[in-house]
């Protein structure tokens, strides 16, 4: 158990923490590497680098072609879905 004054120099500490300026916030972002957007920074911040990205694009779009083949009906009723939808908002 920490004692009464292990208490109150950590609350000092956070107190001096707390009153410090702000750290500049073109410290905390880095400029991106050369030839890199934003988005691609973005990503890149949440552990997905392009290779990832373009293997997951590629997966997604070869689903997304097989589907007729795969699920007819259910893409039958989606796209009933959706265009009943889209007729319903344009009203």
């Amino acid at each position: 158990m920490a004692t009464k004054a292990e208490l109150e120099a950590e609350l000092a500490a956070l107190k001096l923490e707390m009153n410090a300026p702000a750290n500049d916030p073109a410290e905390a972002d880095p400029e991106p590497k050369s030839g890199d957007t934003r988005l691609e920074a973005f990503f890149a911040d949440h552990g997905l680098s392009k290779d990832d990205l373009e293997a997951l694009w590629s997966q997604f779009s070869k689903e997304l072609g097989d589907l007729p083949h795969e699920k007819p009906i259910t893409l039958a009723l989606g796209a009933f879905g959706l265009g009943f939808l889209l007729g319903r908002m344009s009203k």
